[in-house]
């Protein structure tokens, strides 16, 4: 991360550049100026000092652009050979332009103007004829690397309709996602039957119909719901210790990002309940792992029996989900003697598989000629952006936000925000020297 002071961007000396800004892509050039950079090119190539000469005043009009850092030197360098006296002049009024490259035209330059008295100074000036920095950086979001998240969903129109039949929700994530596992743990009686397809209103239709199925259901209910009302969530396959021998080994939950937690979750649909450490925070598949004791458990309805407790957690000695399988041991792929543990992934540290979703990340591009950032995050259901103190609101469809380029440091705070509310925020500084 930049730590650069202001003050240690004023250095070097030469022509100011002005904040207006131009695509450092390939621009589309007049053919006729085309024509001339060519031709100029090939005399430099070829040393054809007189060309360059007979050029300089149509080089000067019309290519601003490279007159100081290319045509000037390079006319400068023609005059002398030429023994015209107007060379020191042109090279001046590169040096006078910014000119700072002197390696574009060695050994020429040298070889011309290398017996001058002053030329020691002369290629001081060059080589420190740099501007002073217009803008910089100093600190900035960014989202660290992590494997593709793959959430539990049910698609636009299956989403509509699951939505018609949930429980009234609130304001807060957290509160509607305990009011959802509530209502789907009590749904139905479990039984060892499973859905042949992962449709929450198709399960839905065959509970009310006198089905009843397993934790993989509940959690296929309870997943699709939360993403239905703008909350991420997956399923979690848990697996006990030596899961490869024995019945009963293994146990699905879901696991969701709870904006207002700003964390993510385990949430036991089967069971009605949640983690959580000894403070009360709800808490994910990655602590109960790390978890050296029974963690506290929160029951979305009803009390777990005391000698269950224990059990269900054991449940968690191995993780996965639908994306990734993590270990940072040995990994056993089977299970229960003849069914195999597959995994698109397989992961040695479980953080990749759990991104933080209010985080948010920069990209830096043009509008119209000035500086912008285009901000971007990992949460699915983000609806835009929030820039303060500016309190400006950028869409999802459009996150584009235009530098202030007035002179000074820059300090605004950048946040996701989404159906439940506005994520923390992440600071992005920048300088624009005086």
């Amino acid at each position: 991360m930049a730590t650069t002071k202001s003050q240690d961007l004023d250095a070097g000396y030469g022509v100011v550049m002005t904040l207006e800004f131009s695509d450092a892509g390939i621009a589309e050039v007049d053919a006729g100026l085309q024509a001339l950079r060519v031709a100029a090119d090939d005399a430099v190539r070829r040393y054809d000092w007189a060309y360059l000469r007979a050029h300089t005043g149509e080089l000067r009009d019309a290519d601003p652009e490279r007159w100081a850092d290319s045509w000037a030197p390079s006319c400068a360098i023609a005059a002398r050979q030429l023994g015209e006296p107007d060379a020191r002049a042109l090279l001046d009024e590169a040096i006078a332009g910014g000119y700072n490259q002197p390696d574009v035209h060695s050994p020429e330059l040298a070889d011309t103007f290398g017996a001058d008295p002053d030329w020691p100074e002369l290629i001081d000036r060059i080589e420190h004829n740099v501007a002073p920095v217009p803008l910089a950086f100093l600190d900035w979001p960014t989202i660290p690397p992590s494997d593709p998240l793959s959430l539990l969903g049910l698609g636009s129109t299956g989403e509509e309709e699951l939505r018609r039949r949930l429980p009234p929700t609130s304001a807060s994530a957290w509160e509607t996602a305990v009011t959802l596992l509530g209502w789907v743990s009590k749904r139905w009686e479990h039984a060892n039957a499973h859905m042949e397809i992962d449709d929450a209103v198709a399960c839905l239709d065959r509970v009310d119909a006198g089905e009843r199925f397993a934790c993989v259901e509940y959690s296929l209910v309870l997943s699709q719901a939360l993403n239905a009302v703008g909350i991420p969530s997956r399923r979690l396959r848990l697996r006990q210790a030596g899961y490869h021998a024995g019945v009963g080994r293994g146990h699905v939950v879901s696991e969701a990002w709870i904006d207002d937690l700003e964390r993510w979750v385990v949430l036991d649909g089967q069971n009605g309940l949640y983690w959580a450490s000894p403070d009360g925070t709800p808490v994910g598949a990655l602590e109960l792992q790390a978890a050296s004791a029974t963690p506290v458990y929160a029951p979305g309805v009803e009390a777990l029996p005391a000698d269950s407790v224990d059990f269900w957690f054991s449940y968690f000695g191995h993780v996965g989900t639908d994306d990734a399988t993590w270990s940072d041991g040995p990994f056993v792929p089977v299970f229960q003697r003849t069914s195999l543990v597959s995994t698109p992934l397989l992961l040695r540290d479980g953080r990749y598989s759990h991104p933080d979703l209010s985080r948010i990340a920069i990209g830096v591009e043009l509008a119209g000629r000035e500086c912008a950032i285009r901000l971007s995050t990992e949460h699915p259901y983000a609806t835009g952006f929030v820039v303060q103190p500016a309190a400006v609101e950028l869409s999802r469809d459009s996150p584009v936000w235009t530098l202030d380029t007035r002179p000074g440091e820059h300090v605004v705070e950048l946040a996701v925000r989404t159906p439940f509310g506005t994520g923390r925020s992440h600071p992005f500084r920048y300088v624009v020297p005086s």
